[in-house]
């Protein structure tokens, strides 16, 4: 994971910005039942919806911004050669200025989406960008070591939630076919200070949970209740040695909202930052193809209420629905599920 050579490497987080002060989840701590740790990440995933994950959570992840780089180095029209085929296909690289942003502008940020089956081959190999194919090992390596700290994750909310163990797991594995991802993003240094710029427009992670591993600032959280506008959205502070974990639509639908899933966006890097380059890779994860997105039973979980409609549909034909719902105008980004403590 990013190290505190990488931080050095790049000017400081401005300490005048108002930021999120995010809990910090320790690993170690799950794994050997600390009290009160588990309590903590459950009321940070109510609250906000995000945390800050210490320690070793994933080994590799330097290497996976080395890949970044290399990837984002070749030339446009070699990119462009895997451009991806949205809304079908999320696969594959998308180019700056594809995606319209909360201020009408357009978006300033490349990214390719790496599918996990395509690299544990659990469907036929797709043909990636050069480095892409040059490091499918190490690629391979980031999947296993991060779908680890994610079982981690779901045991702890299993147990919060009053769910059989496993139960969360089970719906998440590696051996069965998911739209689960490994994303890499880069956007060019601006080098003057731009903060009207949105990079990446607000929205939530349709899936289950997302890793992110990020040294530049940029990321911004609306705090639930908020207008949105632009004096109420906060920055996350990136913190050496730490990854940042959050909650997707998909758990806020399987737990009937008591989880968090908040409206995130990326905007101009702040401060000194801006002259550097802003590159982040993403874990994406998205739960088996063959599971339902019906409410779980048992323990915290309310039950679906008669004035409710249950969701009774498979996850891709969900995930289909809302994402070209949003991108249709037809269902506006908004934080959803969680409680205030």
């Amino acid at each position: 994971m990013p190290t505190t050579e990488y931080f050095a490497g790049c000017p400081p987080f401005p300490t005048d910005t108002e930021i999120i002060d995010l809990p910090r989840i320790s690993l170690a701590s799950l794994q050997s039942n600390t009290t009160g740790e588990g309590e903590k990440l459950f009321r940070a995933g109510r609250e906000w919806g995000f945390f800050l994950w210490k320690r070793d959570v994933v080994k590799d992840a330097e290497r996976m911004f080395e890949l970044t780089e290399e990837l984002f180095s070749l030339d446009q029209a070699t990119l462009d050669k895997f451009a991806y085929d949205a809304p079908r296909d999320l696969t594959g690289y998308k180019a700056m200025g594809k995606l319209k942003t909360d201020d009408g502008k357009m978006d300033y940020m490349h990214l390719y989406s790496i599918n996990q089956d395509d690299m544990l081959g659990n469907r036929p190999q797709r043909k990636n960008a050069a480095p892409l194919e040059s490091h499918r090992k190490e690629i391979h390596s980031f999947i296993h070591n991060a779908h680890s700290a994610l079982t981690t994750i779901l045991t702890t909310l299993d147990a919060q939630l009053g769910l059989a163990p496993g139960t969360l797991s089970t719906l998440t594995p590696l051996d069965q076919e998911s739209e689960t991802s490994v994303r890499l993003l880069s956007s060019p240094a601006q080098y003057t200070p731009d903060y009207d710029r949105v990079t990446l427009g607000g929205h939530t992670d349709i899936g289950t949970i997302t890793i992110l591993f990020n040294v530049v600032g940029g990321l911004q959280i609306l705090p639930a209740g908020s207008e949105n506008v632009a004096g109420n959205w906060r920055y996350i502070k990136p913190e050496p040695g730490c990854a940042l974990v959050n909650i997707g639509d998909t758990l806020v639908e399987w737990t009937g909202g008591l989880l968090r899933s908040s409206l995130h966006r990326v905007v101009t890097t702040p401060g000194e930052q801006v002259s550097v380059p802003r590159r982040s890779v993403a874990y994406l994860v998205r739960p088996a193809n063959s599971a339902s997105m019906r409410r779980l039973r048992g323990g915290l979980i309310p039950l679906v209420r008669g004035e409710e409609e249950e969701e009774t549909r498979a996850v891709n034909e969900w995930a289909t629905w809302r994402s070209r719902q949003i991108m249709l105008g037809h269902l506006k980004p908004q934080t959803r599920g969680g409680g205030v403590f």
